[in-house]
């Protein structure tokens, strides 16, 4: 769409003329890889080859499905949302909307009033408008249009039906609404006022790690043999040390063991054990359940908490010395 949206009229315009060039991946590569490239290239699928020949295509939202079906789909959509989106307001031309798009390489504006959310323009609306005043009876006459296009104002193309959600909510209730709804973006607002906004890209990134590089050596043994699994272990680790890092003394390295079990065919119990070594000394916690992102979560809570605790023990220690 946005390779569509680059031509200014598609009268008598040629496909060679929007031709693009996409990476293209081997038909035994995983979903993990897909995401990483469609992440990198803001794309939505890829060709599969086999011997240099197209033998299918990879879509995004296949992505999306693996991440709702996975532990990845309890993570608050604040966590991996885009804050502060880029928006428009409701008296603009669609040529701005336009204009924003292709310098900024995204498909969503957010519309908004007085700062209140009140719709949203995407690429394909715009794209679609074109091709609606393409297929006018002026065009088919080879009358030339007094109006054109792109200086329709939003208001007039925008959707003012917009999908929804809240910061706490879990990205697996964001995925199934996108992909029931058939949509590529959910906003996330509180009231009327945009927090943030979620598209099918921010689950791609999500998957390929792309914002959770981190210093600290860091290994995990024991990880789920399911890869969407092993994901959602490794980003809530990661996390989890990127945050001690913050009221710890120096991180020099982490490690975390995972150990399974199953009682039945459907289910497997985990259990963690976290070891984190400082400069001044070594933290091992251990908790167990049926889901890893949430036992990370629980370990963090018990790290801060020790740490608090120990904290107001040496300031109670401070005040004693000092009024004696």
């Amino acid at each position: 769409m946005r390779d569509i949206l680059r031509a200014k009229s598609l009268a008598g315009i040629k496909v060679e003329s929007l031709l693009n060039f996409v990476p293209k991946i081997l038909a035994d590569a995983n979903l993990l890889q897909a995401a990483k490239i469609m992440s990198e290239y803001r794309l939505r699928s890829l060709p599969i080859v086999k011997k240099n020949e197209v033998i299918g295509k990879i879509d995004i939202k296949a992505i999306v499905i693996n991440v709702k079906d996975s532990a990845l789909g309890n993570i608050r959509a604040s966590k991996i949302m885009t804050s502060t989106p880029t928006t428009i307001s409701v008296g603009e031309k669609s040529s701005k909307a336009r204009e924003i798009m292709l310098r900024r390489k995204f498909d969503h504006l957010p519309v908004v009033r007085d700062k209140r959310l009140v719709g949203i323009i995407t690429s394909t609306q715009i794209v679609f408008n074109l091709m609606a005043d393409l297929g006018s009876e002026k065009y088919t006459m080879g009358v030339p249009s007094t109006i054109n296009p792109f200086d329709y104002p939003v208001e007039a193309v925008m959707s003012t039906h917009t999908l929804r959600c809240y910061p706490q909510s879990s990205i697996g209730e964001v995925a199934k609404s996108m992909l029931e709804q058939d949509l590529s973006y959910c906003l996330v607002t509180i009231d009327d006022e945009i927090q943030g906004i979620i598209t099918y890209r921010d689950f791609a990134s999500l998957i390929s790690a792309e914002r959770d590089r981190i210093e600290v050596p860091i290994y995990i043994i024991g990880l789920p043999e399911d890869p969407f699994e092993a994901e959602a272990a490794k980003i809530k680790f990661i996390r989890l040390i990127k945050s001690l890092n913050r009221f710890l003394p120096p991180i020099m390295e982490a490690k975390s063991i995972i150990k399974s079990s199953s009682l039945d065919k459907q289910r497997r119990r985990y259990e963690v054990t976290v070891n984190i070594r400082t400069s001044k000394r070594s933290y091992n916690y251990s908790s167990e359940g049926w889901d890893l992102p949430i036992i990370y979560d629980e370990i963090l809570k018990a790290v801060k908490k020790m740490t608090a605790q120990r904290r107001e023990i040496k300031r109670k220690k401070r005040d004693v010395f000092s009024s004696e």
